[in-house]
C-alpha cells in the first residue's frame, strides 16, 4: 500500500461531491483535488434513472455532467471504483484499499442508501433504485409487458417510477404503509397526490404493511396485513434512505440523523459535509434540519467545496442557508415543493384550470409551498421564501383560496 497526498479530498462522487469538486477548482486551480467515488462512472445526472420512458435507451455515457468529464481534463484525480474505509480527523487521512490519502481540507458528500426491509433482503426480482446499475437491472426486468410491479412505498420515487411503467402499458400497484401517501405534506396534498395516481390507472394499497411474499404456479404475490393479495412478479422497495456514514464511526464526527455540522457546514477540524448526510443550523428557518433533495446537495457542495479553499487559504468560512425545494413529474403533472414544514402549519389551498397550489401558514408568516403545476407563480412564490415572506404578500399574485384546513 502506497501513503498519497491531496489539498481537497472529497468522498463521494454525485451530486454534492461533484459540485465542490468544480467549486475548488474553479476558486482554486493551483489546488489538487482528489474525488473518491465507490462508482465505477464519473458523476452523473440522477433523476433521470426513474424517470426516462421504458422504451428509451438510458445511456450512462449520456447522463455523465460533461463539466466532470472538463474537470478530470483538467487534472481532478476522480478515483473511481473505490470506496474510503475509514477516517483520521486527528492525523487527516482516509484509509483508501490502495493507502491512505492525507488531506488539508476534506468534503465527505457520501449521500444515503436504500433502506431494504429484512422481508425482502436477498429476494429475486427485488429492487431498489439509486444508482445506474440499478436502473437498469430494473428496466430489464419489466420489460415483459405482462409483468406485475408492486412498488412499496409511495414517495415520489416510487411515483415517478410507477408514473413510468403505468405509461408504457404495465400493470402497477403503490403500496404503502400510511393511509395518506406524503402525509407530512398534510391531508389536501395527500389525496390529491393519491388522486393523481388513482387516475392514471395505478392501484393504490394504502394504510396496509406487507407480511407475506406469496409465490403460487410461478407467479408472486405480496400479502398485506389485511389480507389483501398484490401481484408482485416484480418488487420496487422505496421505504426511505439512511445516511452512508458506517465508514465514519470511529472518526470523531458527531452523528444524529446525519452528521452534525456547523452553519458552516464544517464537521470537525478540517472536514466538511454536504449533501444528504449533513444535519446543520439553516438560518432562514432558524432550524437544524437534513435535506434529502438534489437542488440542495448542489448547492451545498458547492459552499462546502468553497468553504475548503477559505480554510486552506486561512480565513473563515461563509454560513450556508437556502430554502430546500424538490420537483418531481408524475402522469405528466410537475409537482414542486419550496419550504420548510413543522406540521403545525394552516393550509390553504388555492384551486385553477392549470393546477393547485397549497400554501403553508402560520400565522401571517408563509414558511411553504406545493404546487400541481402553476409553475409561474410557484416560481415567484419559491423566490420570495428566500426571505421572510407574509400572507399579505401572497394575495398580491395568488388568486383567492377555495378552502383551508388545518395540517394533519
Amino acid at each position: 500500500m502506497t501513503a498519497s497526498t491531496t489539498d481537497v479530498a472529497i468522498v463521494g462522487g454525485s451530486t454534492a461531491g461533484l459540485r465542490a469538486a468544480e467549486a475548488v477548482a474553479r476558486h482554486a486551480p493551483e489546488l489538487r483535488v482528489t474525488v473518491i467515488s465507490d462508482e465505477p462512472h464519473l458523476p452523473y445526472e440522477l433523476p433521470p434513472l426513474s424517470k426516462v420512458a421504458l422504451h428509451d435507451r438510458l445511456d450512462v455515457n449520456a447522463l455523465v455532467y460533461p463539466f466532470a468529464t472538463g474537470l478530470r481534463d483538467q487534472g481532478v484525480d476522480f478515483r473511481l471504483n473505490t470506496r474510503a474505509q475509514a477516517l483520521d480527523t486527528k492525523t487527516n487521512t482516509i484509509l483508501l484499499p490502495d493507502g491512505p490519502l492525507t488531506y488539508r481540507a476534506l468534503v465527505i458528500a457520501t449521500g444515503c442508501e436504500p433502506v431494504i426491509p429484512p422481508l425482502f433482503a436477498g429476494r429475486s426480482r427485488m429492487h431498489t433504485l439509486r444508482r445506474f446499475e440499478d436502473a437498469t437491472a430494473l428496466r430489464a426486468a419489466v420489460a415483459d409487458p405482462a409483468a406485475c410491479v408492486a412498488i412499496v412505498g409511495a414517495g415520489f420515487i416510487g411515483g415517478e417510477f410507477a408514473s413510468t411503467l403505468v405509461k408504457a402499458g404495465r400493470t402497477v400497484s403503490l403500496i404503502d404503509l400510511a393511509a395518506k401517501p406524503l402525509g407530512r405534506f398534510g391531508e389536501p396534498v395527500a389525496d390529491a397526490y393519491a388522486a393523481l395516481h388513482r387516475e392514471a390507472g395505478v392501484g393504490l394499497f394504502l394504510g396496509s404493511g406487507v407480511v407475506d411474499v406469496s409465490e403460487h404456479e410461478g407467479r408472486r404475490s405480496l400479502v398485506l396485513d389485511d389480507g389483501t393479495r398484490v401481484p408482485a412478479d416484480v418488487i420496487v422497495v422505496g421505504v426511505g434512505v439512511r445516511p452512508s456514514i458506517d465508514w465514519l464511526q470511529d472518526s470523531g464526527l458527531t452523528f444524529d440523523n446525519g452528521i452534525l455540522a456547523d452553519a458552516t457546514l464544517r464537521a470537525a477540524d478540517n472536514v466538511f459535509v454536504a449533501g444528504d448526510i449533513v444535519r446543520w443550523p439553516n438560518a432562514r428557518f432558524d432550524t437544524v434540519m437534513r435535506i434529502e433533495h438534489w437542488t440542495s446537495a448542489a448547492e451545498q457542495g458547492r459552499a462546502a467545496g468553497i468553504n475548503a479553499v477559505k480554510l486552506i487559504r486561512g480565513s473563515g468560512g461563509e454560513g450556508f442557508t437556502n430554502v430546500p425545494y424538490f420537483w418531481s413529474d408524475q402522469h405528466g403533472v410537475r409537482i414542486q415543493f419550496a419550504g420548510h414544514l413543522t406540521g403545525d402549519e394552516e393550509i390553504v389551498e388555492s384551486r385553477a384550470e392549470d393546477g393547485s397550489l397549497f400554501l403553508y401558514r402560520r400565522g401571517e408568516a408563509v414558511t411553504g409551498v406545493v404546487a400541481f403545476e402553476r409553475r409561474a407563480e410557484f416560481v415567484k412564490l419559491r423566490a420570495r421564501l428566500r426571505r421572510a415572506l407574509s400572507w399579505q404578500a401572497v394575495g398580491e399574485f395568488v388568486p383567492s383560496t377555495v378552502f383551508s384546513k388545518e395540517c394533519q
